[in-house]
């Protein structure tokens, strides 16, 4: 269905407020449906610092992603987007202060923000990945890392069947490195989905920004190029040797923000790869902040295929 103003293109930005990083994505609806993305932009003020379960959000950290999402709303209705959408993760649902920073960013940003639960996040995740790389019915193990948590969720073809959302965010594995391993094997030990997509044979996706700064690095980019990274095979025996090598050499193509999580985020993927006996990981260029624009979109009556962003 074509922009209700009956023939328009529709601009429209969603802000992805994580617990590591701040996303923007800005696109470009054509009346027939395709869009094409006009604008993205990734600030690391990690908004989940130092944060455990049932406490406030780290002060300075709060001013850092407070700054980062005003401006990048100013940025989308620079380019001239009709709706700006926001919405929070990990570090926000689990902040003592997390909805009440929410309803602060709403009013600083003058766009809704919206605190996702961890069932919505994993469900956001599996249906941008499905709609990006198609899933042809076969089931498909799907892995979003994030800053705060981990969402995995387990389905066949567009069918959702089960969620977990682990206390598994890059953040606080950072901060505890030396016990990383030991942590996410526990975290793992408490669901079964792993196990059950390796009974049924699944593919493994997996999206969030571990996935795609180790893509870039395997195929070696200077630039990001999100085109090449969408759908890259990511040996799973290979990550953790592939995020130290980065983190040493400081590779240029990675946010120093994004690239001090990264061990921990290889860590976790990696794990969850070999519990589910799976050779390589595929990645998705699309996550959660894709999934939640669409939906946003359809709302004002607006069907987006978001398929082909970057061509």
């Amino acid at each position: 269905m074509p922009a209700r103003d009956g023939g328009e293109a529709t601009v429209a930005s969603v802000v992805d407020v994580g617990s590591n990083t701040v996303l923007l994505l800005t696109v470009r609806v054509a009346p027939d449906g395709r869009a094409r993305a006009v604008d993205a932009a990734l600030a690391t003020p990690q908004l989940g610092t130092g944060l455990l379960d049932g406490a406030p959000l780290d002060g300075a950290a709060r001013a850092r992603t407070r700054d980062a999402v005003v401006e990048m709303a100013r940025r989308a209705r620079a380019r001239g987007a009709r709706f700006v959408w926001a919405f929070a993760t990990g570090a926000a649902r689990r902040a003592s202060d997390g909805r009440a920073f929410a309803v602060q960013l709403a009013r600083d940003a003058a766009c809704s923000v919206e605190v996702l639960t961890g069932e919505r996040e994993a469900m956001l995740a599996y249906e941008a990945m499905a709609h990006a790389l198609g899933a042809d019915g076969h089931s498909c193990l799907a892995v979003d890392v994030g800053g705060a948590t981990t969402e995995l969720t387990l389905g066949q073809g567009g069918a959702v069947e089960a969620t977990v959302s682990l206390p598994l965010g890059v953040l606080a594995l950072t901060e505890r490195s030396a016990d990383a391993p030991v942590l996410v094997d526990a975290a793992l030990a408490t669901t079964d989905l792993p196990a059950r997509a390796r009974m049924r044979g699944a593919a493994v996706v997996a999206s969030g920004g571990t996935a795609t700064a180790l893509a870039a690095l395997d195929l070696g980019l200077s630039r990001y190029d999100p085109a090449r990274v969408h759908g890259h095979p990511l040996t799973v025996a290979h990550m953790a040797a592939l995020a130290a090598d980065a983190r040493r050499a400081g590779a240029d193509v990675l946010d120093p923000g994004r690239a001090r999580v990264l061990p921990a985020g290889a860590c976790v993927l990696e794990r969850v790869g070999r519990a589910a006996s799976a050779d390589t990981i595929r990645v998705s260029e699309h996550g959660v902040r894709h999934a939640y624009l669409r939906q946003r979109l359809a709302e004002e009556g607006v069907d987006a295929d978001l398929r082909a962003l970057w061509d």
